[in-house]
């Protein structure tokens, strides 16, 4: 009989424990965190004239620490290019960097695979010689299409997160 109870308290409990792991409250005391983040591949298309027929330098970063993707989602391109290499150094583990140069009318694909699991956000900047913020938020597709116009881009979601 005392073994037929310790059965159905081990698996009274083991049961609870499985229920409470899908809670939010649990993930967080035990500091289990979802990623924001789902980018995995992106398409680039650049125009013929795009930034002047100057090659497009673009960086995908992905922030894993919550201050850190605050300090960055301010930033314009201009200004996070001037900061680069800077951010990257203070960040360490914290920040992932895709970097590419897309050439006026060209085509190139970029598979992203971030080094952890709970990144914050994914930012695109993209070094163009006009005026611009040329920056934008690519956190919650898996796949998109970025097209390189002349002095902007435009993200299209080609399969979402």
């Amino acid at each position: 009989m005392l073994i037929k109870i310790r059965k159905i308290i081990t698996l009274t409990t083991f049961t609870c424990l499985l229920f409470l792991v899908g809670c939010d409250a649990v993930k967080s005391a035990v500091g289990i965190q979802q990623s924001k983040v789902w980018l995995e591949k992106v398409h680039f298309r650049a125009a013929e004239n795009s930034n002047n027929t100057s090659p497009v330098k673009i960086h995908i970063v992905i922030a894993y620490k919550e201050a850190l993707a605050a300090e960055i989602g301010k930033l314009t391109a201009a200004d996070y290019f001037k900061k680069a290499d800077r951010l990257k150094a203070d960040a360490g583990t914290d920040l992932d960097v895709f970097s590419t140069d897309v050439l006026a009318g060209s085509t190139k694909v970029l598979d992203i695979t971030p080094s952890q699991s709970s990144g914050f956000v994914a930012l695109m900047f993209a070094r163009y010689e006009s005026p611009g913020d040329h920056r934008t938020n690519v956190s919650a597709d898996y796949e998109i299409q970025v097209d390189l116009a002349k002095n902007d881009l435009k993200v299209t979601p080609i399969k979402k997160g």
